[in-house]
């Protein structure tokens, strides 16, 4: 009696199959193809495989992406970029208002140092050649005073550059001390009766109008051309900080306020780039 032959898996995974179509009624078949089980597996693996890499090739080319995580769109990382900058702008923005308040603070304070500027001026001289000196007639004297009389008031600031503002007068009274650079009196006082107006000498822009222990109620405005008033000892501010003025506009009203004051008064002084000049040389209180 022969022996039958084994078969082995991948024979019976060879073997093909019909797949028939049966009508209900007559029973008639009728073929559809035939496959076998290998067939079927390679052919389900390939559209299981083409179904997959249809989905991802369509959820990375199209929006869809956004709606995934740890996807984001062009549209967003710009605006990422873009914040970030401005975030950094504000930071530099933010330190240089931070150190302006306080230089500030240390004008009002008293607490700010100069150079020695007579130790300057006798080693720059001690370095210049000595010039001829040219003998001035009385007619070259009197001229000389006119026009240095004329420009008292044209408001030219250190450079000779005219202000593009005519500076107007705090106030009209009359002038108790007047400026000392040597003593770090970096101003003028003008005695005048408490609760009279005080004007701003120009249009600018309010950047301190708090109380200090020292000067009372204190208000600093920054003009154009690198100029910057304060205002001390008054008795209220009519702006605040942030607030814009104009030309001869009411900002505050005179006082007597602060343990430095001696009387009622304005302690006003002017700044040009950093550095205090006498108001005098401008204004005509």
């Amino acid at each position: 009696m022969p022996k039958k032959k084994k078969h082995t898996h991948v024979d019976k995974l060879s073997e093909r199959f019909h797949f028939l179509l049966v009508n209900e009624k007559t029973l008639a078949k009728k073929k559809l193809f035939s496959s076998s089980a290998i067939n079927l597996a390679a052919a389900a693996m390939f559209l299981f495989l083409l179904l997959l890499s249809s989905s991802f090739l369509v959820i990375y080319v199209t929006p869809l992406k956004e709606y995934f995580r740890g996807y984001t769109s062009l549209e967003l990382r710009e605006n990422a970029v873009e914040n970030s900058m401005k975030l950094d702008s504000l930071e530099n923005l933010y330190l240089a208002q931070s150190n302006y308040i306080k230089s500030l603070k240390d004008i009002l304070s008293g607490n700010i140092s100069f150079e020695d500027f007579d130790q300057n001026k006798s080693t720059a001289g001690s370095n210049q050649i000595e010039l001829e000196l040219v003998k001035t007639n009385t007619e070259d004297s009197l001229l000389r005073a006119l026009v240095e009389e004329e420009d008292k008031y044209n408001a030219l600031d250190l450079e000779g550059e005219r202000f593009t503002t005519v500076l107007f007068p705090p106030v009209k009274g009359s002038m108790s001390s007047g400026f000392d650079y040597e003593n770090k009196h970096f101003g003028v006082d003008i005695s005048m009766d408490e609760k009279s107006p005080v004007h701003s000498i120009s249009e600018g822009i309010v950047i301190f109008a708090e109380w200090t222990s020292e000067t009372g109620f204190v208000i600093i405005v920054e003009h154009l051309n690198g100029l910057t008033s304060i205002y001390k000892h008054n008795s209220s501010l009519v702006k605040a900080q942030g607030d814009r003025t104009e030309t001869g506009e009411i900002i505050a009203f005179t006082g007597n306020t602060g343990s430095l004051t001696t009387g009622p008064h304005l302690h006003f002084e002017l700044w040009y780039q950093g550095e205090p000049v006498n108001p005098e040389s401008y204004i005509e209180f």
